[in-house]
């Protein structure tokens, strides 16, 4: 069935917010990398990416409904979807933390970084739809 424009528009809005996200986890990393050293830029990425796929996973899953005759969809799955997402994204750490040689400390602050980064992003970009 293809998608209607609105559809589209939001599918493409919230995919837009997801690789802000993770570019400020990219750009996160960079940071922490002349700082820490490669570990300490890797675990940050690491980190940040646990939380940014879980996200990404939460936006294919919930934006696939959109307009007031999907709205009962619409909820369903964002809840379902948000479930998702905080079980994958901590499923995700706990296996960079313990399969992959990796700081916890710097992990910890990627994947911190990752949501305020999403935060950020979202702030921003409803912000920006205001004025």
């Amino acid at each position: 069935m293809p998608a209607n424009p609105l559809q589209q528009l939001i599918q493409h809005q919230a995919y837009r917010m997801v690789a802000w996200q993770l570019a400020g986890v990219l750009l996160l990393a960079i940071v922490a990398l002349p700082i820490g050293g490669q570990k300490t830029g890797l675990s940050v990425l690491a980190g940040g990416l646990a939380y940014g796929l879980a996200n990404l996973f939460f936006v294919w899953r919930v934006f696939r409904y959109a307009g007031a005759q999907q709205m009962t969809q619409f909820i369903a799955a964002f809840f379902v979807g948000e479930t998702l997402k905080l079980i994958l994204s901590a499923m995700l750490f706990l296996m960079i933390v313990k399969y992959l040689p990796v700081s916890l400390l710097s992990t910890l602050i990627g994947f911190i970084g990752a949501i305020i980064s999403f935060w950020v992003v979202c702030l921003w970009h409803f912000s920006k739809q205001r004025g």
